[in-house]
């Protein structure tokens, strides 16, 4: 059957080359990932940041890029991140409408 699949000599096919210090910060970086310290910046990231990276990308349908370069991109990020602060703003303002700042923080 090896006949019909390749045609390498026997032991010639495969390599598999093992970096050691690849490995050990593997795991080093699963340890540090474990702990309950960064478990709990994880939890909290998940509140903070996820949120808005999903509300943009379901909610205001923003799933790619329409320009090219790093100069560009940056600007259409800057546009669609004031987009989604705009829309918390209108929000906020219709939920408090004609209510006074200090009724609001009683």
């Amino acid at each position: 059957m090896r006949e019909k699949c390749t045609k390498a000599k026997e032991g010639k096919n495969r390599r598999l080359n093992i970096n050691p210090t690849w490995e050990y910060l593997k795991i080093k970086a699963n340890e540090k990932i474990e702990s309950k310290e960064t478990a709990s910046y994880y939890a909290q990231r998940k509140i903070d940041v996820e949120t808005v990276f999903g509300n943009i990308k379901q909610n205001m349908k923003f799933k790619r890029f329409h320009v090219r370069g790093a100069e560009k991109i940056f600007k259409e990020v800057g546009l669609v991140f004031l987009a989604h602060n705009f829309r918390k703003l209108v929000t906020r303002v219709r939920k408090y409408e004609g209510k006074t700042i200090i009724q609001n923080q009683i």
